[in-house]
Order: C-alpha cells, then structure tokens, then sequence
C-alpha cells in the first residue's frame, strides 16, 4: 500500500513540475520578447536553464535532505532522456530537425566534454565541494563562450510592453516557488519508493525521477518545432544536457558531497551514454539533420537501456 502513495505522490510531483516549469518557459519567454534577446540567447542560455530547473531543485532538495545520489542519477538519467526520448520523439514527430547552423552542430561536439568530464572527476568515488565548484566555474566559462557567438542568431521582433514583462516576472516568481514544493515532494517519493522496492536510490533517480524532470525538454522542443525554430530545440538540447552536467551537479556537491560507494553499478548507463552521444553526433553531422528513422533509432536504443538496467537490478537484488 505504501508503494501505490508513493507511487501516486511521485506520478502528482512529476504533473506539478511539469505545469510549474511550463509557466517558467512561458514567463521567460514573454522577458526575453520584452528585452528583445537574440533566439540564441532565449534558447541556449534561458530556455536551457529553465527546462533543467527540475533537475537544479531536485538536486538542491536531494542535498538537503542526505540523498545526493539521487540528483546524480537523475542527471544521468535526464541526460541519457534527452539524447534519446526526447530528441526521438520529437524527430518522429517533426519528421526532421535541421541543424542549420555551424554553432548548433559544433555545440553539440562541445557537449560531450561537458557531459563527461563529472564522470572523470568522480574517479575517486567522489564529487567534492571543489569538484562542485569546478563544476559551477566551468559552466560559466561555457555561457562566456555562448555569448561570444550570440550574433550568429537572429532577435526577437514580437514587442512585449513593461506591464506584460512585469507580468510574466510575478509569474516566474511563483512558478519557482511551485517548482521548488514539486522538487521536494518528487525527490521524498523517490526515497520512499527505493526503499519500498529495496533498490539503490541512485537507480531510483535515474528513471522516476529523470523521466519526471525531462517531461518539460519535451514539451518546449516540440513546440519550437511547430513554430518552425529547429535552432531553439536543438540549443535547448545541447543547453540541457551542459547545464544538467556542470550546473546541476555543481550545486549539489557544493550542497552535499556525491559519494559512490560502487562505480560499476554505473558501468551500464556509463556505456549507453558513449554510445547514444556518439550516434547523435554521427546523426546531426551526417545529413546536418535528425531524420525520423534516426528518432526510432534513438527511442529504441533507451528502451534497451531501460530492460538492460531493470535486469541487472533484477540479478542485484533477487535471493541466492
């Protein structure tokens, strides 16, 4: 019985999070109109940040409460999400996402140092408040090298008065405080739920949770995509998945330190990981575009990935 509340506690954080982050999206959009910032800026910079705003208050709330790995797992797992699920779906959906610009395509080269380098840094079991720091410092240094190619895209021109900005800035004020009561509630039903289940909290995070925190990438590319803006998904992409690496865990080991107790519990999405950023680089260089087929392949591969994962948790965890 436990198990179907937490289950029902972690199913409304997840909707709670989802209608919070899509109030963000909309209000920072409407400042973004009003400040008349370049799609660039909009996409890489604060669209990127507000869709991985779960992630940052889950990772806050996780560190708060002793249960770090769960952030961690959920960074993975949104980062593995968003290479695949997400990127799938909305290449199924669109039929093609075209990387028109030479900074897109060479953007998402840059991700994969971003995305891995946390992983050479817990080598040692552990993601240290300097490794935190190096983190957090290494994210700005990647926004200083984001604005220095911010005139490649083009501006805004829809004109939004100070009245609506002021507006959408209350707004945002109350989304956040939304999102930041959904991140609490989400991170104790992941506990709950691994504890119910007897499985590792990291495991937890690394599909509850990351599929719950994904949901806005999804939500806002798909958009970008029916208004025809394949630089605002894809930026929001490369975005996501930079800012869940560096900000996200920066955070929470500044918070609370990450100690893995066992790195070949992390073999297994460790290896999925290389191979999905290996074929979405293959994939957005090749025809300068993610063709449909391309999407299938990508949902197909994290369907793999989840039944690999649930049967190794199932050997882990079954009596000898």
């Amino acid at each position: 019985m436990n198990l179907v509340a937490d289950l029902i506690l972690l199913i409304g954080a997840s909707l709670l999070l989802i209608r919070t982050t899509r109030e963000i999206i909309f209000s920072l959009d409407k400042i973004s109109r009003h400040f008349a910032l370049s799609e660039f800026s909009t996409a890489f910079i604060l669209m990127a940040v507000a869709t991985s705003l779960p992630e940052v208050f889950v990772g806050v709330t996780s560190a708060l409460e002793g249960a770090s790995l769960v952030s961690l797992g959920n960074v993975l797992g949104s980062n593995i999400l968003d290479l695949t699920l997400v990127a799938g779906i909305v290449a199924l959906m669109s039929r093609q996402v075209v990387a028109r610009s030479l900074i897109v395509r060479r953007d998402a080269l840059y991700m994969a140092f971003y995305l891995f380098f946390p992983f050479f840094l817990l080598l040692d079991k552990t993601l240290s408040r300097y490794d935190g720091l190096l983190l957090i410092l290494i994210y700005f240094l990647y926004l200083l090298h984001l604005l220095n190619q911010r005139s490649s895209f083009a501006r805004h021109h829809n004109h939004v008065s100070r009245k609506q900005a002021l507006q959408a800035l209350f707004l945002f004020v109350i989304a956040t405080f939304g999102l930041l009561i959904a991140a609490d509630l989400l991170v104790r039903a992941a506990k709950n739920i691994a504890l119910d289940l007897g499985m590792g909290i990291g495991w937890v995070g690394l599909f509850f949770v990351a599929l719950g925190t994904s949901l806005p990438e999804i939500v806002f590319e798909l958009k970008s995509i029916r208004l025809n803006h394949a630089n605002l998904a894809l930026g929001d992409l490369v975005g996501s998945v930079v800012t869940n690496s560096t900000l996200v865990l920066g955070i929470t080991a500044l918070i609370s330190p990450i100690v893995i107790e066992n790195l070949w519990s992390y073999l297994i999405p460790f290896f999925y990981l290389c191979l999905i950023v290996l074929l979405f680089e293959i994939f957005i260089r090749s025809e300068k575009r993610l063709v449909a087929v391309e999407g299938l392949i990508l949902i197909l591969i994290y369907i793999f990935f989840l039944l690999t994962e649930l049967g190794f948790q199932f050997l882990q965890t079954a009596p000898r």
